[in-house]
């Protein structure tokens, strides 16, 4: 029931406890339950609003040193970063960074002291 719940709102997070309740057979109160519940196991961990898609940039950190919890630190700091994963894989971690090009440059310059990176910025949203 809640995986029916998640997809009512990521199809429009404005929708009342109500709407989803007659889309999910559960009353309103029960939906409200439920979305607390889902908030305090952190399985919905906030609230956000759509950036525009193309100040939206990926990117793949290579970390010259072993200083894994101080470059988290660093990244828990950044405003601009939205997203931030350690990885398997190409890279150390991977990133979701949400700003203009002014501001990517200067994020980039600071990540240089933690190692080398590699950008891939949205041209275009498809889906």
């Amino acid at each position: 029931m809640n995986a029916k719940i998640l997809e009512c709102l990521k199809q429009n997070g404005r929708m009342s406890w109500q709407e989803i309740g007659k889309r999910v057979h559960l009353t309103g109160q029960a939906v409200a339950t439920r979305v607390k519940q889902m908030e305090d196991s952190n399985i919905i961990s906030g609230y956000t609003i759509t950036q525009e898609s193309l100040n939206q940039h990926f990117i793949t950190v290579f970390m010259d040193t072993n200083d894994f919890d101080n470059f988290d630190r660093f990244l828990k700091k950044q405003k601009l970063v939205s997203q931030a994963f350690k990885v398997t894989g190409e890279g150390c971690y991977l990133i979701t960074y949400i700003g203009d090009n002014r501001e990517l440059d200067y994020f980039l310059t600071l990540l240089l002291n933690y190692g080398r990176y590699k950008v891939s910025s949205v041209l275009k949203q498809i889906k």
